[in-house]
Formats: structure tokens, sequence, C-alpha cells
């Protein structure tokens, strides 16, 4: 199969395609030279009937892969970004620090998961999905999630006890 011919033949097409998706020309160049690469490696080990519907499939679900990422890192940004309580209330100076210092704390604790785990996790605690949406979502098992979820749980319990955030538990 001659892979460069195929390149030349789709690659502007797909470039096209891929703006259309992801909304940036770069991200979408991206892509294409990476859907590229993942297509050369599967015709070294397949024979491959329909080269463009398969180049495009690898392609689509590389976009389709960034929107959700992009999506999961945006509404993270914007959660770390959201601080409480309303001005409306005038908090005084030191509970203000104190709300600063906790969001600081969780937002640390929350960095040190692993991504897919802090992705998992944001997904079902700061958006409400349930286990099987998430793992719909990210194309994952459900027992998946429940792991991932486990380990964020256990992360934050031990790492609230440490900075004692947990005011519960005295």
């Amino acid at each position: 199969m001659n892979v460069e011919a195929i390149y030349l033949n789709h690659q502007s097409e797909l470039q096209f395609h891929l703006t259309r998706i992801v909304d940036c020309p770069d991200i979408a160049a991206d892509l294409v030279q990476e859907s590229f690469i993942i297509f050369f490696r599967e015709v070294q080990k397949q024979a491959i009937d329909h080269p463009r519907g398969f180049l495009f499939r690898i392609a689509k679900n590389l976009a389709y892969d960034h929107i959700k990422h992009r999506k999961v890192t945006e509404n993270y940004q914007q959660t770390k970004e959201q601080t409480l309580p309303p001005p409306s209330e005038f908090p005084s100076a030191e509970a203000l620090v104190s709300v600063d210092e906790r969001l600081a704390a969780i937002t640390r604790i929350l960095d040190e998961l692993p991504m897919r785990t802090r992705e998992i996790f944001v997904l079902n605690r700061v958006y409400g999905m349930t286990y099987a949406e998430t793992a719909k979502e990210l194309g994952i098992s459900d027992s998946a999630v429940e792991k991932h979820m486990a380990k964020a749980l256990l992360h934050c319990r031990i790492q609230f006890k440490i900075h004692s955030l947990d005011q519960h538990d005295h």
C-alpha cells in the first residue's frame, strides 16, 4: 500500500475535516500527523481494505478524545478558579484566608492524582456524573472507574488528615 500517495491525496481533506471538529487549525494539523503515524503503524500490522475510511476513523477518534480531554481540563480549571463564598456576605479576612487555604490545599491534593484518576474524580464529584456515565464518557469499564475513584478517595482521605482539612474526624 502506498502510504505516501494516501497522505498526499487525503491530507488536506482530513485537515479541513478535523479543523471543523476541533475548531483550531493548529491542533487539527497535529491530529492529522498523529493520524498518519497511527495509520502507518497499522498498515505494517494488518491488511486495510478501505484506507480512507480507516484513516478518517482514526482521525475522528483522536479529535473526539482531544475535545473530551479539553472539556474536562477546562471544567477542572473553572472549578479551581471559582472561589467561595459570594462577595455579598462580606466574610472576614480570616475566613477568606481560611477558604483560600482550603481551596489551595484541595487543588494541590487533586493535582497529586494521576491525570486519568483526577479526570474521573472531577467528572463524578464536581459534575455529578454516575460511575456508568463516567465510564461511557471516557470509553472505559465501570470497574476501571470504581478503581480510579477508590484510589482518588483514599488519597484525598489520607491527605485531608495530613493537612487537617477533615474537620469531621476529631
